[in-house]
């Protein structure tokens, strides 16, 4: 039995730096196997699972604690950059405390890491699963937790991307 992807009408392409950025991100969406899908395509999924003889409740469980394993999953591939942004921090701030002209770029790589390693913690701590722990789920809470994994996912995203930059600044400054 395999799965059906459902897809909407065809977007229009963005121009410009947003448009490179959503070509970026649609690739390695594909790449990582990772993709959210919205809410209309959940609501018809659980429809159909409930129409072929399955309980609702049962159909709405298997949604969110989907959720919940992608949460997780997002906390397992970020957590080791935590402490590449706080090596990334400390080199650059030795190198700027030595001062000379490569002071003010190590600032800048700073500043970077910085930014990433704060996206990358609210990533880490943002709940992305039911919002009562105890309390059967319901459709209501759906999107209560696809706008919380979206939202771990973009953090995550911007957190590893920004600690990135700032790494490779500081291999600038260093080489």
């Amino acid at each position: 039995m395999g799965s059906v992807r459902e897809t909407g009408p065809p977007s229009r392409a963005k121009r410009g730096p947003l448009g490179i950025w959503e070509r970026i991100k649609r690739s390695h969406e594909r790449r990582r196997g990772q993709h959210i899908p919205p809410l209309d395509s959940l609501e018809k999924a659980i429809d159909k699972r409930v129409a072929a003889g399955e309980s609702e409740r049962s159909a709405t469980l298997a949604v969110i604690e989907d959720f919940e394993r992608s949460a997780a999953t997002v906390n397992a591939r970020t957590t080791p950059l935590v402490p590449a942004s706080g090596i990334v921090v400390t080199g650059a701030g030795i190198l700027a405390k030595d001062g000379g002209p490569e002071a003010v770029v190590s600032f800048v790589a700073m500043l970077f890491a910085f930014v990433g390693l704060a996206f990358l913690a609210a990533s880490l701590f943002t709940h992305a699963g039911r919002p009562s722990v105890g309390i059967e789920p319901t459709r209501a809470d759906i999107p209560f937790v696809h706008e919380r994994l979206t939202k771990k996912e973009a953090q995550a995203q911007k957190g590893s991307f920004f600690s990135f930059v700032g790494f490779v600044i500081l291999l600038i400054v260093i080489l």
